[in-house]
């Protein structure tokens, strides 16, 4: 027996833990632009880009193709489920929009939110109120064989009828709106005879609509400003000189000027000297035009006879094209200006001047 109790423990356990489910959380989830309601509702075409930027954000999805199409995308998961989805498509032509497409709020839906304001309006007679038949009292059965008493004469449909009627007849007919006299607690003083009618010497003020924020002088995509490249001064000239002459060599193929504007002691990043000067050989000796071209050019002079160029550097060869941000560190050497370290910093992500 106790052990038929202890088995039938053990079943209504597993019974009951195989009815639990456990999963993994999901917790709610929002992506894309939240479009508020009233911000959706107040887009209208002939807007700008600006304008529509401040009431909905920046679109999810812009096609680099079609510049003329803004789409707004918002998903809701609940639970991992996917349970609110709206997706707004806007058309412009040029800079104004054309065409609003998606899930936008019915107007219907709009109206209705709004409560209808009752108008005034003066109440009509009330009619008067219908007899009401008295409650009806306890009267004592008189005994058997005492004589009845006479009944009093009941009234004709006729006459029950008319209360109804008044009253019908004065829904029926509108009652005349009581004076001012009749509505004011204090009379109204008369006015003299003749007399002109009152103007009011203040000015009119002019109707208009006038929004919050004026839109239009939002600018949301306002670059900041950058400071400008360091110019070059007159003793600079000497060091961007030296650097456009080792640019045009490298464009003309000419290998022993190209060599000329390193140093001795000139030592490649990553590489010996050597194997650096077998591989430029090769690219110089090749076929077909190359391009180089430097742009923003700035000098740091960084001690007594040397100095720090920094510069975008734009190169071409073939179907081969990148673009760089490199950094010269230069020395003077009798009287002239010559590499001693070569370095890239970045890589721009244009491939093109």
């Amino acid at each position: 027996m106790r052990q038929f109790l202890i088995s039938a423990l053990l079943l209504s356990l597993l019974a009951g833990c195989s009815s639990l489910h456990i999963g993994p959380h999901h917790i709610d989830v929002q992506q894309g632009n939240a479009l508020d309601q009233e911000n959706v509702a107040r887009l209208k075409t002939g807007l700008n880009r600006s304008q529509v930027r401040f009431l909905l954000g920046t679109p999810l999805v812009v096609d680099p193709f079609r510049t003329d199409r803004w789409d707004y995308v918002y998903l809701y998961y609940k639970a991992g489920r996917l349970t609110e989805q709206k997706h707004i498509t806007l058309i412009f032509e040029g800079d104004t929009l054309a065409r609003i497409e998606g899930d936008l709020p019915e107007p219907a839906a709009q109206s209705a939110a709004e409560p209808e304001r009752p108008t005034a309006s003066v109440p009509a007679a009330m009619p008067a109120p219908a007899p009401t038949a008295p409650a009806e009292e306890p009267v004592a059965r008189p005994a058997a064989g005492a004589a009845q008493p006479a009944q009093a004469p009941t009234a004709p449909a006729w006459v029950a009828a008319a209360p109804a009627a008044q009253a019908q007849a004065a829904r029926a007919e509108p009652a005349p709106e009581p004076s001012v006299s009749e509505t004011s607690i204090v009379p109204p003083l008369p006015s003299p005879k003749d007399a002109p009618a009152y103007v009011d010497p203040r000015p009119v003020p002019e109707l208009s609509l006038k929004s919050e924020t004026d839109v239009s002088q939002i600018k949301p995509d306002a670059v900041p400003p950058f400071p400008e490249p360091h110019a070059a001064t007159t003793s600079d000239d000497a060091v961007l000189k030296s650097v456009h002459a080792w640019a045009d060599a490298w464009m003309q193929r000419d290998s022993a000027a190209y060599f000329a504007a390193y140093d001795a002691g000139f030592v490649p990043e990553g590489d010996s000297r050597t194997a650096w000067e077998a591989r430029k050989r090769k690219m110089l000796s090749g076929t077909g035009g190359i391009e180089v071209k430097i742009d923003s050019p700035s000098v740091e002079r960084t001690g007594e006879g040397t100095a720090t160029v920094n510069f975008k550097q734009y190169y071409r060869a073939g179907t081969y094209h990148d673009a760089v941000v490199k950094q010269l560190r230069m020395v003077e050497r009798d009287g002239r200006w010559a590499i001693v370290e070569e370095k890239v910093l970045s890589t721009l992500k244009d491939g093109r001047p």
